[in-house]
């Protein structure tokens, strides 16, 4: 019998990447013997060594390169030619406008290259867009019998348009979680048919043997980690503000930040500013974070907003202590007393860091152990659910 050819489509391949993360568990649980499988990174997008080794060897990895010279095609470089000729006259309002059209032709035509670098003479029996829009954007341009867009945002309205696209030319968009479903069905009650459920699935065996590794963490002092990059959404400002207000109030900690980013020589300087160097450790990126979350007493998410946070479905797992503010994510897996949530601000933060510490019990009463036999419910109902949609 031939083998099904799918192709999987994500914008990264990272470890500091919870999309990438989230996506380690389908990868590894397609049986390779009945599908013929790719997985493309599209141009420009994060590709670590570290990374590439924990995909499967029967897997096949397309990286995307692009070196087109996209001033070079006659539309864009007419529209470019309009902006800036509008701009020597001064013309704002023109200039601007034909400036957002070449930038939307280049996309375009990123979109166009990236989609026909891996386009085959027959289409693909799937092809699985782990990203929306950029992902979902390149796969509706790919041939392909059914096509999966996995929605992983917290809010219906950051990408309308895009969304609006999936729901009408996809075979089915999957939710990572019941939240995220719960508020697409909200969104979009016409598209309901075409909603899927699948909750991302951690493997608790795989990381609690990379947790068992040691770091360098300090234990004179109650353990606090947040991992996750250093970008604004991820909220590590609201968790420099928390620290303050936590010293201020007398307690003893070490706070560890692993991650890097963007945000990360704002957040030096202000924890600088805030004389928290022997509060606040910088950890950087690391190939293996989970010794940090291992290792501490109460894990901390700050972010502003979540889908379905990874780093949380971790901590779980490796029976810490969870803070997190009320996102999306944070609300759906927290839920029945299993973290606390806090209001999406640095006091909200505060208190709840400070709960913990000045109560031990509570702290411990929320590392609990992690089941073997809800490890493996978990696990067979998220391969299945996802290997019905890949044998349609």
């Amino acid at each position: 019998m031939d083998k099904k050819r799918i192709l999987v489509v994500n914008d990264s391949v990272s470890n500091s990447s919870g999309v990438f993360r989230s996506l380690l568990p389908l990868l590894n649980a397609i049986p390779y013997d009945r599908f013929e499988t790719a997985l493309f990174i599209p141009p420009e997008c994060a590709v670590e060594e570290a990374a590439l080794r924990l995909l499967p060897k029967d897997l096949s990895v397309v990286i995307g390169r692009d070196r087109v010279h996209y001033y070079r095609y006659p539309e864009v470089f007419f529209l470019h030619l309009c902006s800036r000729g509008c701009g020597m006259l001064r013309l704002k309002q023109p200039a601007a406008f034909f400036a957002r059209a070449a930038r939307k032709r280049i996309r375009f035509r990123k979109l166009k290259n990236a989609a026909s670098s891996v386009s085959t003479a027959s289409p693909f029996d799937a092809v699985v867009a782990n990203t929306v829009p950029w992902c979902s954007e390149i796969a509706a341009l790919i041939p392909a019998r059914r096509r999966y867009a996995v929605f992983h945002s917290s809010s219906a309205s950051f990408f309308p348009e895009q969304t609006r696209a999936v729901f009408r030319d996809f075979d089915a968009v999957v939710a990572v979680s019941e939240g995220v479903a719960s508020m697409l069905r909200q969104a979009y009650p016409d598209r309901r048919a075409k909603l899927i459920a699948i909750p991302n699935y951690v493997d608790a065996s795989a990381i609690r043997k990379l947790a068992a590794e040691t770091a360098a963490l300090e234990h004179n002092a109650p353990v606090i980690c947040s991992c996750g990059r250093l970008s604004r959404e991820k909220g590590f400002d609201l968790a420099v503000e928390a620290a303050r207000l936590l010293r201020e109030r007398g307690f003893a900690f070490v706070w560890y930040f692993v991650g890097d980013g963007e945000e990360r020589k704002k957040l030096e300087a202000l924890s600088e500013a805030y004389r928290l160097r022997e509060r606040i450790r910088f950890v950087g990126f690391t190939d293996n974070p989970y010794p940090y979350i291992g290792g501490a007493d109460i894990y901390v998410q700050p972010s502003y907003e979540e889908a379905q946070p990874m780093a949380i479905m971790e901590a779980l797992t490796l029976s810490r202590a969870v803070v997190s503010t009320e996102t999306l994510g944070g609300r759906t897996i927290l839920q029945d007393g299993r973290g606390v949530l806090t209001p999406i601000s640095a006091e909200g933060l505060a208190d709840g860091v400070a709960s913990l510490l000045t109560d031990e019990n509570k702290r411990l009463s929320l590392q609990r152990p992690y089941k073997d036999e809800d490890d493996r419910a978990a696990k067979r109902a998220y391969e299945s659910a996802w290997l019905k949609l890949l044998e349609e």
